[in-house]
């Protein structure tokens, strides 16, 4: 079955660009044929591109470098400064006094759970949910991401296709199929299903047979689990720690996985040279997964101040979505009314918890994780960006979630860092040339990279966001309005 899988997923991206400009969209008043152009990411003669006259965000310093020019040439950055670059030959751009910062990174997607989780689970194949992936990854882009961890799903095919240049989209970085225990956060099997059984495929929940994730139980199966992802291509694991909300069986206050079954798969990964995430929310499951070496703590919102302060110790991210925490979440319409109150009792309860992050020198790195329909995920990634400035009282700390502390949280693939050849998330000298200009200071005004106060009241489709004048890649423009 898991070789139908990746055939499957061959001829999805050898298929991928015929889709992306003949079928992604139909509103013609916003989207035109070919509008978008592919490009290979890792090929492409060493061009220069002289950017002058930009106030630059680095991804570090709150102060933006005032007056400066960046000569990027192939893919990396060459020079920055604030005399003049001299480049003979070079494309040269005028920023016009407008803000160049970093690329954005999601540091907690999901491009192939791009439906409700009823038709993903009843109805839908790896054809449907690879199809999706193509407006999904194309949309990332030209939002601005430019870098996004895939925490769930077959997305090694989808990567593979951006980075040939069939299709357009951010780089990925790839978990594979997520790791659960059964009654896990993984398991997604209805009450009616049969029961599991690794030798029958028969048993399996449509997101195992399609790849989204692995339910298993003991050490064998968990590092079974692992290896496979790890040769498929994975830049790091993801393994499910705890109960979670949008799952039906487990509790959100449940702790999973035992200590035997975490070590040994963080020791797999760290024979491989990378790492281990963890889908956790409460002290007790995350204080286990730090006792066997875990470096990522996806969401994490009960946490205690004193379990921040060893995370912060050990060197580990916490990674949340806040609208997990939103009072605008119980405005979700499919929220069930009898969930409504306790979703407002535990965001006024924990409405501290991304101030007590920072305050406890915790490193978090910036999460969408919505999964269902992509215009659903759209409305989110835009509305998280501006509900954080509310959450972190920083358009800074914001911004450094998006740039360089992902960026450092990526680098820990180590070896299975698909691209080191540079730096991401920062505005330096021998970074990669990912980079957006923007016409205004994100700093003062996260509008200006899409953030808003609208989720669930805003417009159902999606558009380009004005302010966001020159998307590059890699070295590469996909988007250039000026």
């Amino acid at each position: 079955m898991r070789i139908l899988n990746i055939i499957f997923i061959s001829i999805f991206v050898s298929i991928g660009l015929i889709i992306n400009h003949a079928a992604a969209y139909d509103n013609a008043s916003v989207f035109a044929p070919g509008m978008f152009t592919a490009k290979s990411i890792h090929s492409g003669k060493p061009t220069q591109t002289l950017i002058n006259n930009v106030h630059i965000f680095d991804g570090k310093n709150e102060e933006r470098i005032m007056n400066a020019n960046v000569l990027i040439e192939g893919n990396t950055i060459k020079h920055v400064s604030q005399d003049p670059i001299v480049a003979d030959g070079a494309n040269i751009i005028d920023g016009g006094g407008r803000t160049l910062m970093p690329g954005m990174i999601d540091g907690h997607a999901h491009v192939m759970i791009n439906a409700d989780f009823g038709p993903v689970e009843r109805d839908m194949d790896i054809t449907d949910i690879s199809y999706n992936a193509v407006i999904v990854a194309e949309r990332f882009l030209m939002d601005g991401f430019t870098a996004v961890r895939d925490m769930g799903g077959p997305a090694f095919g989808l990567k593979r296709a951006i980075d040939s240049g069939k299709i357009v989209g951010p780089r990925l970085y790839p978990s594979g199929g997520f790791i659960s225990q059964t009654s896990g956060h993984g398991d997604f099997r209805d009450r009616a299903d049969p029961g599991f059984s690794i030798h029958d495929d028969g048993d399996l929940s449509n997101f195992e047979r399609m790849g989204i994730g692995n339910v298993v139980d003991g050490v064998p199966e968990a590092l079974k689990a692992t290896r496979l992802n790890l040769r498929n291509g994975a830049t790091q694991i993801k393994i499910m720690g705890g109960g979670g909300g949008s799952s039906r069986f487990d509790p959100i206050d449940t702790t999973q996985f035992s200590e035997d079954e975490i070590c040994a798969i963080v020791e797999a990964t760290k024979d491989w040279g990378t790492y281990v995430a963890a889908h956790t929310f409460t002290d007790r499951a995350v204080n286990r997964l730090l006792d066997c070496g875990v470096k990522t703590f996806e969401h994490g919102f009960f946490i205690s101040e004193k379990t921040m302060k060893r995370i912060a110790k050990e060197g580990g991210y916490v990674v949340p979505q806040m609208w997990g925490i939103s009072p605008d979440l119980a405005k979700n319409p499919l929220m069930p009314a009898d969930k409504i109150p306790m979703v407002q009792a535990l965001g006024k309860k924990f409405a501290d918890f991304g101030r007590n992050l920072v305050k406890n020198k915790v490193k978090v790195v910036f999460a969408s994780d919505y999964v269902g329909k992509f215009e659903d995920a759209e409305r989110a990634r835009r509305y998280e960006l501006w509900w954080r400035t509310q959450t972190f009282d920083s358009n800074f700390e914001v911004l450094k979630q998006l740039t360089s502390v992902a960026g450092e949280m990526l680098a820990m693939s180590g070896p299975r860092n698909p691209y080191q050849e540079g730096k991401l998330g920062v505005i330096e000298e021998g970074a990669y040339a990912d980079l957006l200009l923007v016409e205004g200071n994100p700093l003062k005004d996260i509008t200006v990279i899409g953030g808003t106060d609208k989720w669930f009241d805003a417009n159902p489709e999606w558009k380009p966001i004005d302010t966001i004048d020159l998307i590059m890649l890699n070295g590469a423009i996909y988007k250039n309005t000026l």
